[in-house]
């Protein structure tokens, strides 16, 4: 008798109601080996089924996972954001040695000169009355179309101007030769200043072209002048001038309106990569040519000068003065964003005339500022390729113009930095 039996008869034996009958699916299941027995049948094969349901489950899995990995490094890109050292300092005083630009080698701090000549005319109203005897003046340009060699014009060499009017020269000049070829000519030039051979108005002229005296035929076209500005200053007779209180004040007026507009004209000349100072920049004025009369109660007064400028490279002066101020400088690259700040003046006089300039010359630089390390880009960008997330802090530990530093990358999951410089930003923060 089954085990199955047994158990029923016991329980029909004591009054309990049978259970309900075991699915015919289960008969047959059992095997009986005294006792109870592992199931072996449709039991088995349900096991094997979640077996393997769960063996493609894992497999998906690290399918998934697999895939987010080479998406991460074929396609990562990094973002850098580094905070800059910024150095507070203080000088007092501190001297340093500019050489001319000629005369050193790249690198070291020079300096170069920048010229800029202007003229500012302003209407005079007439304060007093005089008698005038005098002779109109100007300057005028020389141009050399005739030799490659300098020409040199001498004091005294008589101008002839298109009008028939002659002048004279008031001083020596040397003009340089032409470069470039006889068909393609680049023609020296010099300037020199003249005055009329007579008094009197008709020498006067809002300009005008000359020849030169000595020079004539076809050389007169290729050695020639002409003038630089108007010519005035011609009087016979009675004309309006000022008083010597009002003569003062007007060239006062005048030379402060010339020194305005030299520095405008020099500050938008000058290159964005050089710098220069109040104390490096010298006016000298041409009173010589300002003729303070005229023949009605209003009349035009012409003042002309010079500024010459002392230009010194901005790098070059931001990083001698981090040498002087930082104890322990190890920053190939500075900047110095408030530079205009700082005062700076030349140790002695130095020569306002553009064509006297020494071969260096000591300034003293003194002011408060901040020094701001400017940290190598590229030099990050290239150590950081396919780098580790645990080694970027040793990257950039050993960039010393590195304040703070931090990064993102994109997917977030990639395990590398790229290996390309071009998906690598480095921003300065």
């Amino acid at each position: 008798m089954k085990l199955y039996d047994v158990i029923r008869k016991e329980h029909k034996d004591k009054g309990i109601v049978d259970p309900e009958p075991m699915p015919a699916m289960w008969k047959g299941s059992y095997e009986e080996i005294e006792g109870r027995k592992r199931v072996s049948g449709p039991l088995n094969e349900g096991g094997k089924q979640s077996s393997w349901r769960k063996l493609l489950v894992i497999s998906c899995a690290l399918i998934f996972v697999g895939g987010l990995y080479i998406i991460g490094i074929k396609f990562v890109h990094a973002k850098v954001t580094v905070t800059e050292r910024h150095i507070p300092f203080s000088l007092f005083n501190t001297q340093l040695e500019v050489a001319n630009e000629n005369n050193v080698d790249s690198g070291r701090l020079s300096f170069q000169t920048m010229v800029v000549t202007d003229t500012v005319t302003r209407q005079v109203f007439g304060s007093a009355m005089t008698t005038s005897t005098t002779k109109a003046s100007g300057s005028a340009v020389i141009f050399n179309q005739y030799s490659k060699n300098a020409q040199t014009v001498r004091s005294g060499t008589t101008l002839i101007g298109a009008n028939g009017k002659k002048y004279i020269t008031k001083a020596s000049v040397v003009v340089p030769g032409y470069t470039g070829t006889l068909k393609n000519k680049t023609a020296g030039s010099a300037t020199v200043n003249f005055v009329a051979v007579d008094v009197g108005p008709a020498y006067n002229s809002d300009g005008t072209s000359f020849t030169i005296a000595g020079w004539s035929g076809a050389n007169a076209k290729l050695f020639y002048a002409s003038s630089a500005g108007a010519i005035n200053g011609g009087q016979n007779g009675a004309v309006h001038t000022l008083t010597e209180s009002d003569r003062q004040q007007a060239l006062i007026t005048l030379q402060g309106a010339l020194q305005e507009k030299l520095a405008r004209e020099t500050r938008s000349q000058i290159p964005d990569n050089l710098v220069t100072f109040p104390d490096l920049q010298f006016t000298s004025v041409d009173n010589s040519t300002v003729v303070l009369q005229g023949t009605t109660i209003q009349f035009p007064v012409t003042i002309k000068g010079t500024m010459v400028s002392y230009l010194i490279p901005r790098d070059r002066l931001e990083e001698a003065i981090a040498s002087k101020a930082i104890s322990d400088h190890l920053y190939p690259n500075v900047s110095i964003p408030d530079l205009g700040s700082i005062h700076v003046e030349p140790v002695s006089v130095l020569p306002a005339d553009p064509k006297n300039i020494p071969s260096s010359i000591t300034i003293s630089v003194s002011g408060q500022g901040t020094i701001i390390t400017k940290a190598p880009l590229v030099n990050i960008q290239e150590a950081l390729l396919g780098a580790s997330h645990d080694e970027f802090e040793h990257v950039v530990s050993g960039v010393p113009e590195i304040d703070t530093a931090e990064y993102s990358l994109t997917p977030f999951w990639a395990p590398y930095f790229p290996y390309n410089t071009d998906r690598i930003k480095v921003i300065v923060k």
